[in-house]
């Protein structure tokens, strides 16, 4: 008797709910066909980026018992229970499930009364009035840089595309700049704005270098700035630099040893071959070092069937330049007839060599143009007997000039030698000295009477005798480079 009870209670609930919702309708009671009467929450519009996360409920705080649906900006029922948007049922609300929002979410989003399922679930046949309400999903996409890559690559004298395809809602103000420098557009210029990037007619070698493309974004909830540097390389066919001739003179003597090398910068980096008398070169039958924009070719002169011309050649994919070398036999220079110490202190020592500089009469391939230092600690030569890990100082020859030996062990014996330079190698080595630094003079104490202190050498050495030879040597560094002395 029990069970009949329960079933007519339960009939007897959703009549009476439904009598109450009709005579609602019919007496014109607002309380619950007013669209207020579903509360979402949360109920305040909110602006998302894409791939975030959003819950929001939807439920009647005066009716819990009434179902509920979702609809979605295109007026689809969302009935999926599981997925990036679903809903789930709270008992006493609906809610909408964003697991990762979507640009495509952006919206008006309603809730409303689902009118059959609540008559059915009362077991009537009155009219539900159909109560709604939305909510406006707003998405943000932030900036992003699509089929960018850091480093891109034109070719020489043809139009190029620096490729910066940039996205976002709202979406973004592109500006570029250049090496740090901005960019300015206009319709006759090299320089025009795509969708994806920009463009630069007829790229030359200056083109290349750092490429920034800034992307800004202002939306109604704040702004953001992002930016992509990109790397411009300009592929182009070899070119030797412009102090280069295409034939040079090299000299050497029988029993010597000459270093020829050919420069040439290329994009992509060029190969490098060399060739004698129509024959080619290998690295099997010689010495040859090869580095990013440079070959040298070493020869060890045996004979004098040695001399004549070499060819070098630097090609990649674009195209190639060659140079001739003529290797003369020139005649091996003497060692320096003075050698001797000028100057001291504690970490220096100034060497007079004797070194003359003619500026009446063109230097030819056997005047002396420079000298090779060899210094090591005593006690270190003493262990091995050998030159093999001497410190190396090479100098041109500077009128009037002594060598200063730099950057030594305060208090220390050096043994060293010296050879002298033409166009055609190193003379002998001269007979070893030994020299020694001074030890470090305590602060406020003078050197010895005989040696001038530290601070007043270096000062008058540089006054007199750095400043001009430094100038020298660099005029001459570029000089050896260019007849293939290293």
């Amino acid at each position: 008797m029990i069970t009949p009870r329960i079933t007519m209670t339960r009939m007897q609930f959703g009549l009476n709910f439904l009598l109450l919702i009709a005579a609602s309708s019919i007496n014109g009671n607002q309380q619950i066909s007013k669209s207020d009467a579903l509360k979402l929450t949360p109920e305040e519009e909110m602006a998302h980026f894409v791939n975030q996360s959003r819950m929001v409920t939807c439920s009647h705080p005066d009716h819990p018992e009434v179902r509920l649906k979702w609809r979605n900006p295109k007026n689809a029922i969302i009935s999926e229970t599981k997925g990036r948007v679903h809903i789930e049922d709270k008992g006493d609300s609906l809610a909408l499930i964003f697991e990762a929002i979507a640009r495509t979410d952006q919206g008006n989003w309603t809730c409303e009364v689902d009118v059959e399922g609540t008559a059915t679930a009362t077991e009537g046949r009155v009219t539900v009035p159909a109560l709604r309400k939305s909510f406006k999903m707003i998405v943000y996409e932030p900036i992003s840089f699509r089929d960018t890559n850091t480093v891109q690559t034109a070719v020489e004298d043809k139009d190029a595309t620096i490729r910066c395809e940039v996205k976002g809602h709202p979406e973004p103000s592109v500006s570029w700049y250049f090496n740090g420098q901005p960019l300015f557009f206009s319709n006759n210029g090299r320089y025009s704005k795509l969708a994806d990037g920009m463009s630069i007619k007829k790229v030359v070698q200056n083109d290349s270098g750092e490429y920034t493309c800034k992307a800004f974004q202002i939306s109604a909830t704040g702004s953001s700035f992002e930016e992509k540097t990109i790397r411009l390389n300009i592929k182009h066919k070899p070119y030797m630099p412009p102090w280069k001739k295409s034939i040079s003179d090299a000299y050497g003597y029988v029993g010597g040893m000459v270093n020829l090398t050919c420069e040439a910068t290329a994009e992509p980096p060029a190969n490098f071959s060399w060739s004698a008398n129509n024959k080619k070169l290998t690295p099997k039958s010689h010495i040859i070092y090869n580095g990013r924009h440079v070959s040298m070719l070493q020869i060890m002169i045996k004979t004098s069937s040695i001399f004549g011309k070499y060819k070098c050649e630097a090609k990649n994919e674009l195209g190639s330049v060659t140079q001739e070398i003529h290797l003369k036999e020139g005649t091996k220079p003497d060692p320096p007839s003075l050698f001797q110490l000028r100057g001291v202190n504690s970490d220096t020592l100034d060497i007079d060599v004797g070194a003359t500089k003619s500026h009446d009469i063109p230097p030819d391939p056997t005047t002396v143009i420079g000298y090779r230092f060899e210094l090591m600690p005593t006690d270190e030569y003493l262990k091995s007997r050998s030159w093999d890990h001497a410190s190396r100082r090479d100098f041109d020859v500077a009128d009037g000039a002594t060598y200063l030996l730099v950057q030594l062990i305060p208090d220390t014996k050096y043994l060293i030698r010296v050879a002298a330079r033409n166009a055609a190698g190193l003379s002998d080595w001269t007979e070893v000295k030994e020299f020694s630094t001074h030890p470090v003079q305590p602060h406020g104490t003078s050197g010895s009477s005989a040696q001038p202190t530290d601070v007043c050498f270096k000062f008058v050495w540089l006054l007199a005798v750095a400043l001009p030879a430094a100038l020298s040597i660099t005029h001459h560094r570029f000089a050896d480079l260019t007849k293939g002395r290293f």
